[in-house]
């Protein structure tokens, strides 16, 4: 036994002695780098499929400069908690998707790429089928404000509506909110272009006069960000997440998965052709990337 504590530490002496001299460095194998997101909020619930999606992708992209990863999912939590787990140290989960705005960029460290080209701030319009005629005639914002809107108790869109002019009706509950407007409690519920066709789906059956309005797309800037938290640990994710996401801008990987997800849904909700009103949105961060139109989806240029 002590020839070979004597023998290990000649050896250890030996390898240092080498490595001063730069003929020998010790290599490490890199520790694997865990992403873990937030778990879908229910078996049904496909909104993040893409975005996730496009993460790997990054990831994968990176493989040659960062090594392997693992993506998992905590358990399922509300947003506030979400947030909550963000901002500790140690906490549940260290990467989040949501839109931004400027508390999220005080307190978090955001890749400055909007996942999925800004659509989400293209906006459809949820009415009772009977009143397409009324909405057929709008044509500006100023026409728009006639009609008021329907949005969720606490939804970020809730300002910039109000900002627009627009008068806005609130519920609490999600499924209230269709309840609103089949009792004429609101004249249209805004939504998401990539929410409404399952929403359509799901509740048309229990409200037969829900309708998706035909001539409008309403926009209003929401860029879509990966957050980390700003310790050292959330730093090195996003910056591998922002590398590899920039490899697939200058490859065509992001259009190609943009595409993929989403080219269907563009299509058939006749993003191109419908009238399009802007609303400002003055709540975004100064840094939001405008000036990079590659980082956009623009439906007028839409195949």
């Amino acid at each position: 036994m002590r020839q070979y504590l004597k023998f290990r530490r000649l050896a250890t002496c030996w390898l240092s002695a080498l490595a001063l001299l730069g003929g020998w460095q010790p290599t490490a194998r890199a520790a694997v780098m865990v992403y873990t997101g937030h778990a879908p909020e229910s078996v049904d619930d496909e909104r993040y499929d893409y975005h996730w999606a496009v993460l790997r992708a990054a990831l994968d992209a990176t493989r040659p400069q960062w090594g392997d990863y693992k993506l998992r999912f905590a358990p399922r939590m509300n947003e506030a908690r979400q947030l909550q787990e963000l901002g500790q140290p140690r906490g549940r989960l260290n990467v989040l998707i949501r839109e931004t705005n400027r508390d999220y960029e005080r307190r978090y460290l955001p890749v400055r790429i909007p996942i999925d080209r800004g659509l989400l701030g293209y906006r459809v319009l949820l009415i009772r089928a009977a009143r397409q005629p009324e909405f057929a005639k709008v044509t500006t914002l100023a026409e728009l404000r006639r009609f008021s809107i329907i949005q969720g108790e606490g939804w970020g869109d809730i300002a910039v509506l109000r900002r627009a002019g627009l008068k806005v009706e609130t519920d609490s509950s999600y499924d209230g909110l269709f309840r609103m407007l089949d009792r004429g409690l609101g004249d249209a519920f805004s939504r998401g272009v990539t929410e409404v066709e399952r929403e359509i789906r799901d509740y048309r059956p229990q409200y037969r006069q829900l309708a998706l309005e035909r001539e409008l797309l309403l926009y209003y800037p929401l860029p879509t960000y990966f957050w980390f938290g700003r310790d050292a640990d959330g730093q090195r994710l996003a910056r591998r997440a922002e590398q590899g996401m920039r490899r697939l801008l200058r490859n065509g990987e992001f259009q190609r998965l943009f595409q993929a997800y989403h080219a269907g849904l563009i299509q058939r909700l006749d993003l191109k052709h419908r009238r399009l009103i802007r609303i400002d949105n003055p709540f975004l961060p100064p840094d939001t990337p405008f000036a990079d139109a590659s980082l956009w989806f623009d439906p007028t240029t839409a195949k």
